[in-house]
């Protein structure tokens, strides 16, 4: 009799260990599954947006500025708007890495592309023209919507780096570049590599369809 108590929850230990397993994996699988939809839309969509951007700029005391900035962390330019979004029109786009060691998070805002919003909006605190900061506070909630949004593409991120193909001077061969700044010409194509806590993603790049070649 005892033996059968024993063998008895012996089996339930087993049994109960196996339906643990069991919820485990699955909570696993379904949480890789929705990193995975997360990343193929993050992706989708900034394919569509750097693909058709546009070679604006910003009229200053100093003349016009170019708008597109690139660097190794932090990336900006002007596109379109999605339709979904049910603007018209353009936007400024900034997309950058915020937070901290493996808790950075993949942030697009965007700025209504109109010349108000663009010199108004920095007096607001929302500064496109920023330098890169560790820190991230989501946006005031009583924001017009219309005129500037936050959105956050992925979390649980390490790094991201950026790097952009092209020529920035003439008579020299194109190739990859750490930064594109300052420069009448959009660079042919993007490069964007993110590593995450969980996983390391498969790299973007991206062809410019306005670029000069």
């Amino acid at each position: 009799m005892l033996i059968a108590l024993v063998l008895m929850s012996l089996i339930m230990v087993l049994l109960f260990s196996g339906l643990d397993l069991g919820r485990r994996s699955w909570h696993s699988t379904a949480e890789a599954t929705t990193r995975q939809s997360d990343q193929r839309l993050a992706f989708d969509y900034l394919k569509q947006s750097l693909g058709g951007m546009l070679n604006e700029r910003f009229d200053t005391e100093d003349g016009p500025e170019p708008l597109f900035y690139g660097d190794q962390k932090l990336l900006r330019w002007v596109a379109p708007t999605a339709s979904q979004a049910g603007l018209g029109g353009a936007s400024l786009f900034r997309l950058e890495l915020l937070g901290e060691a493996e808790q950075k998070v993949l942030l697009l805002k965007r700025w209504l592309y109109h010349p108000e919003v663009l010199e108004q909006e920095p007096e607001a605190g929302r500064d496109w023209r920023a330098a890169l900061s560790e820190v991230w506070q989501p946006a005031d909630q009583e924001v017009d919507p219309i005129r500037y949004s936050e959105h956050l593409l992925l979390p649980e991120l390490s790094d991201l780096q950026l790097s952009y193909y092209g020529s920035l001077q003439r008579g020299v061969p194109d190739e990859w570049h750490s930064e594109w700044q300052e420069s009448e010409k959009l660079p042919q194509m993007i490069r964007l590599v993110l590593r995450g806590k969980q996983q390391n993603y498969p790299p973007l790049t991206v062809m410019v369809r306005g670029a000069q070649r």
